[in-house]
């Protein structure tokens, strides 16, 4: 029992729903001004009783942000916002010494010298809220530029969650600007009897039915930036247990970066064939590499070299042994990051390979080309198994579905076509896309593909019925990259924008046609991360809902 509890108090204090984010402000007083204006609109608007509650938060973040800028030396600025607000509080009686305390304070030296006005600034401000609507106000803060109103909630404000059975609310005013609570002592239960309620176990069944039907929560995000991209990155991948990063360039080269505190260890030598001729090419360790390799024999950084041409795509297998790359050079790859060699070259397409997949067993690998074709291939094989015809112009990406029996590819025509593994027939064709389709994925569970490409929109299409589902709008550039989360609820895309944006997925059956041009924002965006990256070149949802990005240091 006694576990049981530390466990729930550490959940209940350190949870995702419980938690906002701290940061500085600037003092700028226009700033301010505005976070306050937009707060007060969005209560006004807000809907019962979500409206009543939060305008008790109006009265303490008024006078913190006024006393913040007086202790700025911002008196001018201060006064305006003294005069256009104090308006509000003026007929509450509460709130009357206040005012006047406030009115008489000109500079901090003043401000320190006020009792009322210390113990309101040392004490926490304490006011009830129910849960609904805590969440509804964190939506907002986490949606806008509100970085004041997040310091003043952390810092002055203390939030109780309401609770039926000890606190009862009694407004003062009229319109509930003013909070005033009244405990009430909860009555005495043995800690050996459980509670027998229906009425609690219907709230309950209530609030698991909320959380499996609404939205997804956000991710954290992790962004990883590659720094000195002076040879062109283009492609970027994460193994499965997160612990290596591996990046592609124009120069032909590949980069195996360790993401964890231990280094990439050395292993042993690749074994000596007396039949093949092994050149410098086979692996060739870049200077900063040597450089930083660690008393140990391990690197956190190495690179691998043998192509001829721009590598464009590269992918992990499972057992995140080796490495599988498609190059400008028509060739395939396959990779031992342990040996630092090359393990096996294929042939097959007659033009520079754009993209490349693994299966979920493993057993096959999907590449796409220039030459308008996608071929499957077998690790154990150095020619192509099966050949996937039918887009008019160059495939630039392909993906395996969950469960390996189908492969989805996007194309330069427009399309997004799903073939069968087995027989090589299409069995789907999506169009919908006003440009080329740069980007796929599928859902954990199997039921939808995702594509984007150079119109900026993300769209989401239904397998069983092949019918698109949504059509999600707010990139302003090219989409390079897509990840489902692992309950496949919740899709990120990211581009040459440079910003992650996390989508919520609909179960219906019918597309989301929002009016408007390609600039407007989908209801169902469920948050915006903006980066300081050219473009992000790799998604990838970690088990623990964290959000793992890649993307290339803007000069």
């Amino acid at each position: 029992m006694e576990e049981m509890a530390l466990t729930a108090a550490v959940l209940s204090e350190g949870s995702i729903s419980n938690t906002i984010a701290y940061s500085s402000i600037s003092g700028d007083a226009t700033a301010c001004d505005q976070q306050y204006n937009r707060l007060k609109t969005f209560i006004h608007e807000s809907p019962e009783p979500h409206r009543t509650q939060l305008q008790k938060l109006l009265y303490p973040f008024f006078v913190n942000i006024y006393l913040e800028l007086l202790q700025n030396a911002q008196t001018a600025a201060g006064r305006k916002f003294y005069s256009r607000h104090h308006a509000t509080f003026k007929s509450h009686s509460d709130c009357a010494d206040m005012l006047a305390a406030l009115q008489q304070i000109s500079n901090k030296e003043v401000m320190l010298s006020c009792h009322l006005v210390r113990e309101f600034r040392e004490h926490r401000y304490v006011v009830s809220l129910s849960p609904e609507a805590l969440q509804h106000l964190l939506k907002y803060l986490q949606n806008g530029d509100n970085v004041l109103l997040v310091q003043m909630l952390n810092r002055h404000l203390d939030i109780k969650l309401k609770d039926i059975d000890l606190l009862e609310d009694t407004e003062t005013g009229g319109d509930g600007l003013v909070p005033s609570l009244t405990l009430v002592s909860p009555q005495c239960v043995p800690e050996n009897k459980v509670i027998q309620s229906e009425v609690k176990l219907g709230e309950l069944q209530q609030c698991i039915r909320r959380v499996r039907e609404g939205p997804s929560s956000l991710p954290s995000v992790s962004l990883y930036t590659v720094l000195n991209t002076h040879q062109g990155l283009c492609s970027a991948d994460i193994s499965s247990d997160e612990s290596l990063l591996c990046t592609s360039y124009e120069d032909s080269s590949i980069r195996l970066w360790s993401l964890g505190p231990e280094p990439i260890q050395a292993g042993a030598a690749a074994p000596v064939n007396i039949s093949m001729v092994h050149l410098a090419g086979d692996f060739l360790p870049d200077v900063v590499s040597k450089n930083r390799s660690l008393g140990s024999g391990g690197m956190d950084c190495i690179t691998l070299r043998g192509h001829g041409g721009v590598v464009y795509s590269t992918c992990f297998t499972h057992d995140n042994q080796f490495v599988i790359s498609a190059s400008e050079d028509t060739t395939l790859r396959l990779w031992e990051p342990a040996s630092r060699s090359c393990k096996a070259r294929y042939r097959g397409h007659n033009y520079p390979v754009w993209g490349v997949d693994l299966s979920s067993t493993g057993a096959f690998f999907a590449s796409c080309s220039h030459d308008r074709t996608a071929r499957l291939w077998s690790p154990d094989r150095l020619y192509p198994i099966r050949t996937f015809i039918g887009h008019t112009m160059d495939i630039d990406c392909v993906r395996f579905h969950p469960n390996g029996c189908y492969l989805a590819t996007g194309s330069c025509d427009k399309t997004v076509r799903l073939w069968s593994v087995q027989d090589g027939k299409a069995m789907r064709l999506f169009h919908g896309h006003r440009g080329a389709v740069h980007s796929l994925a599928f859902s954990p569970n199997g039921q939808f593909l995702a594509s984007a490409g150079e119109d900026r929109r993300v769209k989401v299409w239904d397998l069983s019925a092949g019918t698109l589902v949504q059509d999600l709008k707010g990139h302003t550039d090219t989409v390079y990259s897509l990840c489902f989360n692992r309950d496949s609820s919740a899709l990120a895309s990211g581009g040459l924008d440079g910003v992650v944006r996390v989508w919520h997925v609909q179960t219906g059956n019918q597309a989301n046609n929002n009016a408007g041009d390609g600039h407007s924002l989908s209801s169902e965006l469920l948050g915006t991360f903006p980066t300081k990256t050219l473009a992000i070149h790799h998604l990838h949802y970690a088990k623990t809902n964290l959000l793992l990005t890649v993307g290339a240091a803007s000069s």
